[in-house]
């Protein structure tokens, strides 16, 4: 408002300027160059209030900004500390499971050292009763040689075990066991004895679904596709919907034409 009474001053005061005697115009320039002063002082003013106004609109965005920054720095510090706590007992769970399956892989230790020294006194005390050997104890003292690549000490205690237990439930897994590793040699005839062995004796075991399909990736180790292929069909056709079928289906659609 008031640089708008400035301006009309200075402009009443140029329009009277041409009208005033020559004695009124110096001071009349004085006053028009006083008010011009005035006017440039108001304007600066406006000006230097505006940049405030839209500097405090700025800070007050910037603030907004910083609190929700803030707010959202809060809320991941919870959720990482909620997720770190969730960390903790997860491996206290898992300390735990490791600490057991330490104590049991001690016991299975020591009982598979009892057991290799019942078989190697066998030479000499001739062969060991089979009661005096646990079945579970020779069973897992032989997986645990085919697991670690001892293939040769694995088949002599596998078929120490089915000479020994003959009718045991996993006797067919011996069997099978037995082929893996002669087939994990890349020993493809010795493998397939075992193998139409385990078929021959235990029909209807559970592993005869896995054996058939190995016996069709035996076949094509010895570039027997033919054979292969009708392996690998009986899979599909008698064990329908098993995983062993799927495999074998997919490794039929790879052989060729």
């Amino acid at each position: 408002m008031a640089l708008r009474r400035a301006g009309m001053l200075l402009c009443m005061l140029i329009f009277f300027d041409g009208c005033a005697p020559k004695s009124d115009l110096t001071g009349l320039k004085d006053d028009t160059i006083h008010l011009r002063a005035q006017l440039q002082v108001l304007q600066d003013r406006v000006a230097i209030r505006m940049d405030v106004d839209s500097l405090d609109a700025h800070i007050s965005r910037l603030e907004a900004l910083v609190q929700e920054q803030t707010n959202l720095i809060w809320s991941m510090r919870a959720d990482l500390n909620h997720r770190i706590s969730g960390v903790d007992k997860l491996l206290q769970i898992i300390e735990a499971k490791i600490a057991e399956s330490d104590r049991q892989f001690s016991n299975l230790s020591q009982k598979v050292e009892g057991v290799k020294a019942q078989l190697s006194a066998a030479p000499a005390t001739g062969s060991p009763k089979k009661q005096s050997v646990d079945p579970e104890d020779l069973y897992n003292l032989a997986l645990t040689d085919y697991q670690r690549g001892n293939y040769e000490l694995a088949i002599r205690q596998f078929m120490q075990y089915l000479e020994y237990f003959p009718k045991s439930e996993l006797t067919d897994d011996a069997q099978y066991y037995i082929g893996d590793c002669y087939y994990t040699q890349s020993l493809y005839t010795q493998a397939l004895d075992s193998y139409e062995l385990l078929l021959e004796k235990y029909p209807n075991g559970n592993k005869v679904p896995t054996t058939l399909l190995k016996i069709a990736f035996t076949k094509i180790a010895q570039k027997d596709d033919t054979a292969a292929r009708t392996y690998l069909t009986r899979v599909i056709e008698t064990y329908p919907n098993t995983e062993e079928a799927k495999l074998a289906q997919m490794r039929l659609e790879l052989m060729p034409k």
